[in-house]
């Protein structure tokens, strides 16, 4: 990514490392301060170390209880910093890293957000706010960053010809069930069957507007299956017949969103808790619309992608809290990996039996845009 330009400071945040080089400085100049994703320690330079009250070059990370940024009004400043505290039961004491020159709240509030967020990811531990009002976020194609790291591209795309999709449905046994959906056969046919509920789930994509969705291949039709009820009958989409010929692919599409919440704390402090969440979703690809059939999705938020790997927790196994930290990211992942599987088995069978490619792609609606 870009460096992060700030007062007499750049900060720079490439090949896992958080870094601070003095204005003029560029790599491979020894930072004077850095994180590499995945440490334990903090590392500094001696004059940072004695210009900060720190000990040596060195502090392990577990004294460091949260990143902060804010806006001093005073100063009109934006400050961003770390508390530290020999455990969490003492009073943690601030220690400034970096500060933005004076200017208007709007001016460098996305700066300060995107440094400070990204620094709590290599640490591992909270992003607090100083203050009631949010840093503002970079729109997309106005700024360097606008969410959560991702994927370089904002699009990828991967074709399986149909005789690929034939060998992947070998040893694919049926019914395929996850949560609210079902994928089985009914008598000759390929039968989709959604919970009527389904569209109920709050998200910010698109539901699928029919819970019902019968493949028959003989006649050589898609009927899609509204949702039943008054409502639905009133308001909702009606009845569909596609002629499988009109059929041009398959489309599974994963999809990766993040959108944050804030959660006051003491002394004027919000902890921003981040939440990403993953969808995986089945189109027809129709000559003029896609239709979405189905769709499974899997939330993590950063309460558990910021816990500290330390000695204490993740190497110590046999340790209560080790066990705990493992089994907690095995449920995760696990969770992820069900919904992943049971939208990209569905999409196979359905893409074999209509006899048509089976496209995936990727998106990823809330990643730091990289030029």
């Amino acid at each position: 990514m870009p460096t992060i330009p700030a007062d007499q400071i750049e900060i720079t945040i490439r090949d896992g490392v958080w870094e601070l080089h003095p204005v003029g400085s560029s790599p491979p100049t020894v930072p004077i301060f850095q994180v590499m994703r995945g440490s334990s320690v903090m590392e500094y330079t001696p004059a940072f170390g004695e210009a900060h009250g720190l000990p040596g070059t060195i502090l392990s990370l577990e004294f460091v209880q949260a990143v902060v940024i804010g806006y001093e009004p005073q100063s009109r400043r934006w400050r961003l910093g770390l508390q530290l505290a020999r455990s969490p039961q003492h009073k943690p004491r601030g220690l400034e890293l970096v500060r933005w020159p004076p200017g208007d709240n709007l001016i460098y509030g996305a700066s300060a957000r995107d440094a400070g967020s990204e620094l709590a990811e290599y640490i591992g531990c909270p992003f607090k706010i100083f203050g009631a009002k949010k840093p503002p976020r970079i729109v997309p194609g106005e700024g360097h960053r606008s969410g959560v790291t991702g994927p370089l591209g904002p699009h990828k795309r991967d074709t399986a010809t149909v005789q690929q999709v034939k060998l992947l449905t070998q040893g694919t046994k049926l019914p395929l069930e996850h949560e609210h959906l079902w994928l089985g056969r009914a008598r000759d046919n390929l039968e989709l069957r959604l919970d009527k509920n389904v569209q109920a789930r709050a998200s910010r994509r698109p539901a699928p507007s029919f819970n019902r969705c019968t493949i028959d291949p003989k006649q050589g039709t898609i009927r899609l299956h509204p949702p039943t009820g008054l409502l639905s009958f009133l308001s909702g989409p009606r009845a569909q017949v596609v002629k499988t010929g009109d059929v041009q692919n398959v489309e599974l599409r994963a999809v990766t969103t993040k959108h944050t919440e804030e959660r006051p704390d003491s002394n004027k402090l919000i902890t921003e808790v981040t939440y990403i969440t993953y969808f995986w979703e089945i189109y027809l690809t129709l000559p003029d619309e896609s239709v979405l059939l189905a769709q499974t999705m899997h939330t993590t938020s950063s309460d558990l992608l910021r816990q500290r790997a330390t000695r204490a927790t993740r190497f110590a196994v046999d340790s209560q809290a080790g066990i705990e930290y493992l089994r907690q990211h095995q449920d995760d992942q696990q969770a992820k990996d069900r919904a992943s599987s049971w939208a990209e088995a569905a999409a196979v069978v359905i893409a074999s039996t209509l006899g048509v490619h089976l496209v995936k792609t990727e998106e990823d609606e809330g990643a730091f845009q990289q030029p």
